[in-house]
């Protein structure tokens, strides 16, 4: 799903005021920390590492860069549309609306979390040598 399609989708499902700019920084926010909670926790193949041999990195994105892809793909991109809906909930002060939204939205999170375990690698403690 790229950023522009989760935006419209949720503007479709939920009747809001909140900006494109302001959207876009809540799936910052999201992707940001499924970078530092599950991306990183993972092993890299080769070929996803550049010629010194580190991992991609996480940029964010921006109203220009509207039609990038998430990182959660299908079928779990629905995270993203429960993502925005909470947020919106939040920000309107809405809380049963909000605590709806977010269990969803924990729920799809832990799925993705669970099914990237599943399929890739974590990363080794290192050994200490005493």
């Amino acid at each position: 799903m790229k950023v522009i399609e989760a935006i419209n989708e949720v503007d479709a499902l939920k009747v809001n005021m909140y900006t494109k700019r302001q959207k876009i920084s809540w799936l910052n926010r999201l992707d940001l920390r499924i970078w530092n909670e599950i991306a990183l926790t993972h092993e890299w193949n080769e070929d996803q590492l550049d010629d010194e041999g580190n991992p991609p990195t996480f940029n964010g994105y921006t109203e220009e860069n509207e039609e990038s892809v998430l990182l959660v793909p299908e079928p779990y991109a629905e995270i993203y549309i429960r993502w925005l809906s909470a947020q919106i909930d939040l920000a309107n002060m809405e809380t049963e609306a909000f605590n709806a939204s977010n269990a969803v939205f924990e729920s799809l999170y832990s799925e993705f979390r669970n099914a990237y375990n599943q399929s890739h690698r974590p990363k080794g403690a290192r050994k200490i040598y005493f």
